[in-house]
């Protein structure tokens, strides 16, 4: 590292979400250190120029260790049930922000959600994420809080095989972003003194429902991909039969955005740094082919 190079520290580096920033701060001449459970997996996925620690959110001497000598700390972290949502995402969070702020830590940008707020707390994982954007908050340390919608990366996951399904009535509206547009945004946010102790929403340049965007990314993979609908009430009788609950929280996440659909306003984001432009046509074009 050079003396004009600044270090960041990424948490949730090889995560799908978290991966397209770290090549991103690369390209923009960042000196980028990982923390991670698993560093000879780590190193097999990201750039060789990364700097691997072993470490978890949940072990404060890690993170600790991960911090010193970092400007900033990227935060993108996802639990997969409840205790994660509480200890990882909230607690781990937490103790992120709280360490930075005690080492001086210069800039804190963090991933959460477009509906996480105090009023939808009733959801675990939204409820985690608030109480990590307020902890955040309360730290001290300089943030930028990204909330984004749906993420087009994420329509895969509604396929398995030649099957797609799609929760609930996909009634509702949603301005899919691409990862690596939101990428873009966080390293320019690092670059814009404007955007410190903001909470930026993120949405893309076009509205689908998660139907018609499901759909597209479906027939981009494979044209003989089928398409089911599958309501609500059925979704929670077959995770409780056949799941052992495992899909709980999609679930309520998923009822959570139908019911709400998207209520905030990307005006500042825009204003701050952009508007992110790759359309669902333009991500799906880069897809493999069955």
């Amino acid at each position: 590292m050079t003396a004009a190079q600044p270090r960041i520290l990424v948490i949730g580096a090889t995560g799908l979400l978290g991966a397209p920033v770290v090549r991103h701060l690369l390209q923009a001449g960042w000196a980028v250190r990982a923390l991670v459970r698993r560093p000879e997996s780590a190193r097999q996925r990201l750039d060789a120029a990364v700097e691997v620690i072993q470490g978890d959110v949940t072990d404060e001497a890690s993170v600790a260790r991960a911090l010193q000598g970092c400007q900033a700390v990227h935060i993108s972290l996802q639990g997969s049930n409840r205790a994660e949502f509480e200890q990882v995402e909230h607690r781990g969070t937490a103790t992120v922000a709280r360490l930075a702020a005690a080492q001086g830590v210069a800039r804190l940008t963090h991933l959460s959600g477009a509906l996480v707020s105090a009023r939808t707390t009733h959801v675990p994982q939204e409820r985690a994420k608030w109480e990590a954007e307020t902890a955040i908050e309360r730290s001290g340390v300089p943030y930028t809080i990204f909330k984004p919608t749906f993420f087009m990366e994420s329509l895969p996951l509604n396929i398995q095989g030649t099957r797609a399904t799609v929760m609930g009535p996909s009634t509702r509206k949603f301005r899919f972003v691409a990862a690596n547009d939101y990428a873009a945004l966080v390293v320019k946010a690092l670059q814009t003194p404007a955007t410190i102790n903001q909470r930026l929403e993120v949405y893309g340049p076009q509205a689908l429902t998660l139907r018609e965007a499901t759909a597209q990314v479906a027939r981009a993979l494979n044209p003989a991909i089928q398409i089911s609908q599958t309501p609500f009430l059925m979704m929670k009788i077959l995770n409780r039969l056949f799941m052992s609950g495992k899909l709980t929280h999609i679930i309520e996440l998923m009822a959570l955005t139908e019911a709400m659909g998207e209520t905030g306003n990307p005006e500042l984001t825009t204003r701050l740094l952009g508007t992110p432009s790759t359309t669902l046509d333009q991500w799906c074009a880069a897809l493999p082919r069955a």
